[in-house]
Formats: C-alpha cells, sequence, structure tokens
C-alpha cells in the first residue's frame, strides 16, 4: 500500500513538472536563425511574428538589430561592424524584459564556392554603380522623428539641415566648398569648409547603389553618427532629388 501511494505521488508531481514545462514554452518567442558567415551583411531567420530581434557580441554590445515581419516572422538585421570566423553572437527573439528566447551563433568561413558567388555578386553591384557626383538632395531614415537633408550643389555648395517630424529644426552644414574623394566606385571621402571658416571638416559615406549611400568611417566600416542633439544612430541616404 505504501509502495502504492509513493508512485502515485510521483505521478501526480511529475504531471504538474510538465504542465509548468509547457506553459514556460508557450510564452517564449520562437527563433529559427541562418547560418552567419565571414561574409554575411546581415543576421536573417525567422522568428515569432513582431518580436524585436537583437543580435549582440561576447561583450554584451548590440551590433544589430530589427523586428520580425508582423505577417511571416521574418527578419534581416544588418550588421554594421566586421564578424569573424568562430566569432560568438548572440540572437536574441524578445517580446518584453521577461519573455524572451536566444541562440549563440558561431560565425563560419564559407565554402570556397560560396566566396566566389559572394565576390561576384559584390563586383556585379559595385559595376552596377555609375555616379560620379553625389550633386542632389539626399535625406536620410527616420532616426526617433528626426532626419538629415544633404544638398551637394555645384553653385551652393555643401549644405545640410535637421529635421524632426518633417519640420525644419537648424542647419548643419552652411554653404560649405567641398571636395570628393574617391577610393573606389562605392567609397568616397569628402572634405568641406563652410562658408567663413578656417577649419576643414571631412566625412565617409560608401554607395550601395546609385540612390543610397551610407555614413562609414574611413576604413569603410558603417558607424552611428549623432547630427546636433539626436540620438546616435546608423544614418542611410537617399536620393530624393
Amino acid at each position: 500500500m505504501k509502495k502504492f501511494k509513493f508512485i502515485a505521488f510521483f505521478a501526480v508531481l511529475a504531471s504538474l513538472l510538465i504542465g509548468f514545462s509547457v506553459s514556460a514554452s508557450a510564452s517564449s518567442p520562437s527563433l529559427k536563425v541562418n547560418n552567419i558567415y565571414t561574409t554575411s551583411k546581415a543576421v536573417s531567420g525567422t522568428a515569432t511574428k513582431g518580436v524585436s530581434i537583437i543580435v549582440r557580441n561576447t561583450n554584451k554590445t548590440t551590433i544589430a538589430s530589427t523586428t520580425a515581419d508582423s505577417s511571416t516572422g521574418k527578419f534581416s538585421a544588418e550588421l554594421h561592424t566586421s564578424i569573424k570566423a568562430n566569432q560568438k553572437l548572440y540572437v536574441y527573439a524578445r517580446k518584453s524584459s521577461t519573455s524572451y528566447f536566444y541562440r549563440i551563433m558561431t560565425v563560419k568561413t564559407p565554402k570556397t564556392s560560396t566566396a566566389t558567388t559572394t565576390n561576384s555578386s559584390s563586383k556585379s553591384t559595385s559595376s552596377k554603380i555609375t555616379i560620379s557626383e553625389p550633386t542632389g538632395r539626399w535625406q536620410s531614415g527616420n532616426n526617433n522623428g528626426y532626419s538629415v537633408v544633404t544638398n551637394f550643389s555645384q553653385k551652393g555648395g555643401l549644405n545640410q539641415g535637421l529635421y524632426k517630424n518633417g519640420k525644419y529644426q537648424k542647419k548643419l552644414i552652411n554653404f560649405a566648398n567641398y571636395k570628393v574623394a574617391t577610393y573606389s566606385k562605392t567609397f568616397w571621402g569628402i572634405t568641406y569648409r563652410e562658408r567663413g571658416s578656417k577649419t576643414y571638416h571631412k566625412f565617409y559615406l560608401r554607395f550601395t547603389d546609385n540612390t543610397h549611400f551610407l555614413i562609414v568611417n574611413k576604413a569603410n566600416h558603417a558607424i552611428k553618427v549623432q547630427y546636433g542633439n539626436t540620438p546616435l544612430h546608423y544614418y542611410k541616404f537617399a536620393l530624393v532629388k
């Protein structure tokens, strides 16, 4: 009789534990991450629809982030730094501070065929870029309501303004003389001096196609930039005029 009660007690305990496990699993986001290679420009995969995707290195620094598609759950978080073979990346799918799931991914070296395809693709993209002058009106993406408009003009020089929710805030660069240094078809350096100033400044940009460029550093790596009092942000500009 005692033996029967003992077995029954553990049966009940096991059922309670199984129930707790299922409940915890159901509340956590799902996450599937594609292989990450040293040549990867983004971390991609699928997760619970609409959750935040955060990619961190071993120093707990966020190096990419995005949101899983609200319809398909697919995501692609653009990497803003170079990655190395065997490097560990922590990819989080996060609903809230108490509901999240993560996977530890090891960066792989692509196979020769993959590398060849990637290099060919890169060369193909570069060959399609035919822009020789940055002349025009370039507008950045949204950063907490802020956007930056940069105008390159042969007559008016370089001008740059800060906007919030579409409304003009202030001038960032005023009628500056500028020179363009072309290091490659996609990687340029802009040196400028504002009207009435003796000080020269320089920034770098990388074209992703004929109508878009990223702000990068002298090593051609995308960097976070602060314009005025705006939050630091990776800026991508599009030709609008």
